[in-house]
């Protein structure tokens, strides 16, 4: 919603989402390790919604852990979620 709040075509909508979207493919480990990357990015490659919910993921499906035991990553999830939508609300208009 964030994302479609100001662009006034969809071409524009496509090319922001790309924006967004391609830097957090290729930093937040969907594709290979995140821990490649140097020690001065981590924290904001730790900060990224898509690292926290690959991490959850991961957690919960490949060693078992319950969602109790992972409240980090989904107060990370919580967190973008809630200042996303509430700059959504704020930004979006009908046109």
């Amino acid at each position: 919603m964030l994302v479609a709040a100001r662009p006034t075509t969809i071409e524009g909508v496509s090319g922001l989402m790309n924006f967004i979207m391609l830097p957090m493919w290729l930093l937040s480990g969907t594709f290979f390790s995140s821990e490649r990357f140097p020690h001065v990015l981590q924290p904001f490659i730790k900060a990224l919604p898509l690292t926290a919910l690959n991490n959850l993921l991961r957690a919960v499906m490949n060693e078992g852990a319950p969602l109790s035991a992972n409240w980090i990553p989904i107060a990370v999830l919580l967190a973008w979620f809630l200042v996303s939508f509430v700059v959504a609300l704020k930004i979006f208009r009908w046109q």
